[in-house]
């Protein structure tokens, strides 16, 4: 009963790691789009499954 418990946790844990590391990504990439937007620039924003890994160009 224990193991299940534990496993249980650690999946708990895991997958709220992951939420977050996916928000804080989607905010950092809204806000490097705005920074473009600010400085009269056009944001070419290229991004992965779930904005793991993008990048933002200012043209």
């Amino acid at each position: 009963m224990k193991i299940k418990r534990k496993t249980y946790i650690a999946t708990i844990i895991v997958a709220s790691f992951l939420i977050m590391m996916v928000i804080l990504n989607v905010n950092s990439m809204k806000n490097a789009k705005n920074v473009c937007v600010n400085n009269n620039k056009t944001p070419i924003v290229k991004h992965d499954f779930l904005a793991f890994n993008w990048s933002v160009s200012c043209r």
